[in-house]
């Protein structure tokens, strides 16, 4: 039941990255406009992981679990029923609230639950439905948008949310609830202010790409205000007898460095999985529900490595020699991939696809066993629920500046193609006069056969920008992957 629910909270972010630009197109809004939703769902994931031990404290694991599913069920109808980018934003933000903790929840769940030697079993289906959700989301994103529309993308998550809510309630141990006087305080100052800080920045975020940061005082003031709202939280958890969450596992210096390539590794994959997506169907033309088969189906190949990981990673006392190699791999799947020609084949395509699978084995699982072994239990609960919350604000912050980074050099690619358009240009003109002549042929008018011709060339020219677009967002990548390795190879902490 565990693994279902954290197989779901994978399903609904790998499935919204995949086809961002499908549901932008569905609501007719804008990259940045789409890009709200994402800061949305991640600012609600982070404030519902913030009160998760408040809410346990009361109702218990088994209603907190089974109400959440329901609920998340709820904003996925509303999200599939939105026709503004407003209301997607809206509709996400609910999702994300009670989605977005699951994970911790359910990891959580299986230290308090299950005894030491039934630990192994659990994990490996916790981590099984991982890959599972991650892998089957383009799939059956891909059909569903081929066949039905872009809403189907969220209503596709309505019917097991509602069947875990009810397996959640049924199955899950009546445990969590603490007496009155040793619950969890409500904290309603520090968490607005923590809300605060969180919308400061992501504003700072959105509008940087169009204002000048340093020339306008209001993203100066927003960025003040947002970091300094940010320590001041930070300062009062840190001396608060009983925190919303424990800061102390900051002294750790091996969950510093596991937080750090965390959220390396956060940053990468959703990259990857935004850019795959642009990358077949908007530059290579591959229709949606093909892009979905080929990305998901290699992503289950390659999480079938899973279980020689777990026969022999053990054997391997330096998790360095795994991390390390990890990054690399992910270095040389993007700059694979930023080499590719628009004659690429689909063989070519899945070596390169298959590499980018295997990266949460080769970088999370053994960062995983790094960052959380030296604390007790109580310590272990607060230091991964603070390492949820930094993987929601990796999420957002991945999928707002690799859209930024894709859309800027879109536009520069644009510039330079459209610049090559003129009657000046041989080649242009040839190909113009080429394409008119067909579409005459086929029994259109002069001027409807011109029309058309340039109909013809302005797809191709906006194909080309997008491929090369995507191309460039993978070079960046690959440059993130190297600083990743770096840092990596050079802390003393994960051997």
């Amino acid at each position: 039941m565990i693994a279902l629910v954290t197989g779901l909270d994978y399903f609904d972010n790998a499935i919204f990255s995949f086809f961002a630009s499908h549901i932008a197109g569905g609501i007719n809004a804008s990259p940045d406009e789409l890009v709200w939703s994402s800061s949305t769902y991640a600012m609600a994931a982070v404030l519902g992981i913030l009160q998760q031990q408040w809410w346990i404290d009361r109702v218990g694991h088994r209603r907190y679990v089974s109400g959440c599913m329901l609920l998340y069920a709820l904003g996925a109808l509303a999200a599939t029923a939105a026709d503004t980018s407003l209301q997607l934003a809206f509709a996400r933000g609910l999702q994300g609230y009670f989605i977005g903790p699951m994970m911790g929840a359910c990891r959580i769940l299986i230290q308090i639950t299950y005894a030491p030697p039934q630990r192994p079993r659990a994990t490996r289906a916790f981590l099984i439905m991982l890959l599972l959700g991650t892998s089957l989301a383009p799939i059956v994103g891909g059909e569903l948008v081929a066949h039905f529309t872009w809403r189907a993308v969220f209503a596709c998550t309505v019917p097991p949310a509602l069947l875990f809510s009810a397996l959640a309630y049924g199955a899950l141990p009546d445990s969590g609830h603490a007496p009155p006087e040793e619950r969890t305080n409500s904290h309603i100052w520090p968490y607005v202010v923590f809300a605060f800080a969180q919308g400061a920045l992501q504003i700072v975020m959105q509008q940087v790409r169009y204002q000048l940061f340093l020339s306008s005082p209001s993203l100066i003031l927003l960025s003040f205000a947002g970091f300094a709202s940010l320590a001041w939280f930070a300062r009062q958890q840190w001396n608060h007898p009983s925190p919303l969450v424990r800061m102390s596992a900051f002294r750790q210096r091996s969950f510093q460095v596991g937080l750090l390539l965390y959220v390396f590794y956060y940053y990468i994959t959703t990259s990857f999985s935004y850019l795959s997506s642009r990358f077949l169907e908007a530059g290579l033309g591959y229709p949606v529900e093909n892009a979905g088969r080929l990305t998901g189906t290699t992503s289950l190949i390659a999480a079938s490595a899973l279980f020689v990981y777990l026969r022999y990673a053990k054997h391997v006392t330096r998790k360095k020699w795994i991390i390390v190699p990890g990054f690399a791999l992910a270095a040389c799947t993007a700059f694979v991939m930023s080499r590719m020609t628009p004659q690429v084949s689909e063989a070519q395509l899945i070596a390169p696809l298959l590499m980018r699978g295997l990266l949460l084995l080769f970088i999370v699982l053994p960062v995983a066993n790094l960052t959380f072994r030296d604390f007790a239990l109580d310590d272990y609960t607060h230091s991964y629920r603070l390492k949820n919350i930094f993987k929601q604000l990796t999420l957002s912050f991945a999928t707002a500046s690799v859209i930024i980074v894709e859309q800027h050099r879109d536009a520069l690619h644009r510039e330079r193609l459209f610049e090559q358009a003129s009657p000046l240009n041989p080649s242009f003109a040839q190909t113009l006069d080429t394409l008119t002549r067909g579409f005459a042929a086929a029994g259109h008018a002069a001027g409807e056969a011109q029309a058309l011709a340039l109909a013809s060339l302005n797809q191709t020219f906006l194909r080309q920008a997008a491929f090369l677009a995507s191309l460039d967002g993978f070079l960046f990548v690959a440059g993130v992957a190297v600083c990743g390795g770096l840092i990596a190879a050079w802390q003393k902490a994960i051997d």
